[in-house]
């Protein structure tokens, strides 16, 4: 199905990526003069946009990073009838890059004249909505170590992450699927849609945003020592080999309790109060399929 240009709109978060929004938005009239744009530059204000216009299109384009990606994404829920596409300009781009998306104007342009779609899981912790991968733990700790650090970017999520290392203790987590129970101490917990927080960085490499399940990445504690490995591994595909890891493949709601009070969706910190809900939606988005 072919999309009118009225039917797209292309919204685009200025803070996302290293460029100016005119350089995307020159890409995008580039494509075609008559596509709809809208620069959101507060999260107060993409709300309204969507709450006034949710109903005048059919295609979603978000330029951004994967915390505006999971913030459109959430109001497209169980909306079958609005699809979602990305331009990905931020920093870790893990669903954009686990679907296909690039910033190839013209693919994606090729993929909006084809007009194909696909239903994408979804999941949700504490009433919060994310379609990529969600954390509690020491990615956790570094995501709210690198939202305090003023430069963006992999060099200083790298920075962060070394600053974390030696001061992260692991942390005692309970997680109940009904009448079954598992309890441990725990470095990481991580509820996976897709196989990587970003960059490529693979923590879940069987998870995928259409197996109607959702991947439990369990990380046990592991010397200081091992963390190079850990780290390189995640980046070869070789994760899963790692003795200091547990999966499991979930298709039900389940909860977790632990006295660690932060978590993050999709690299954006959050906090609650030890006690999470975990809910799994089944092809709950409608998102572009982009060619190969």
């Amino acid at each position: 199905m072919e999309f009118k240009a009225e039917e797209i709109i292309f919204i685009i978060n200025p803070h996302s990526g290293k460029r100016k929004p005119q350089y995307v938005i020159r890409k995008i009239r580039k494509l075609n003069p008559d596509y709809n744009i809208f620069i959101s530059d507060s999260i107060v204000r993409f709300q309204e946009f969507i709450d006034n216009n949710l109903e005048k299109y059919k295609v979603f384009v978000m330029a951004g990073g994967d915390g505006a990606i999971n913030l459109a994404a959430s109001y497209l829920f169980g909306r079958k009838d609005k699809i979602l596409a990305i331009i990905p300009i931020g920093s870790g781009n893990g669903f954009a890059r686990e679907n296909g998306f690039t910033t190839d104007l013209f693919k994606l342009q090729k993929a909006l004249d084809k007009g194909d779609s696909f239903m994408a899981d979804g999941m949700e912790i504490n009433g919060r909505k994310f379609i990529n991968v969600a954390g509690i733990g020491f990615d956790a700790f570094v995501a709210h170590t690198f939202a305090g650090r003023k430069g963006r970017g992999f060099f200083n999520y790298g920075i962060a992450t070394l600053q974390c290392l030696t001061k992260f203790k692991p942390m005692h987590v309970k997680i109940s699927f009904g009448k079954d129970k598992i309890e441990g101490e725990y470095s990481m917990v991580t509820m996976a849609n897709t196989r990587q927080f970003g960059n490529n960085a693979l923590i879940a490499p069987k998870a995928h945003a259409q197996s109607r399940k959702l991947d439990l990445v369990l990380v046990k504690p592991f010397p200081l020592y091992y963390y190079p490995i850990f780290v390189s591994n995640m980046f070869t595909g070789k994760i899963k080999q790692s003795r200091y890891i547990d999966y499991l493949s979930l298709d039900k709601d389940f909860t977790l309790e632990t006295y660690y009070n932060m978590y993050h969706v999709d690299g954006e910190p959050l906090f609650f109060d030890g006690s999470a809900d975990i809910k799994i939606y089944k092809g709950i988005l409608s998102i572009l399929k982009m060619g190969r």
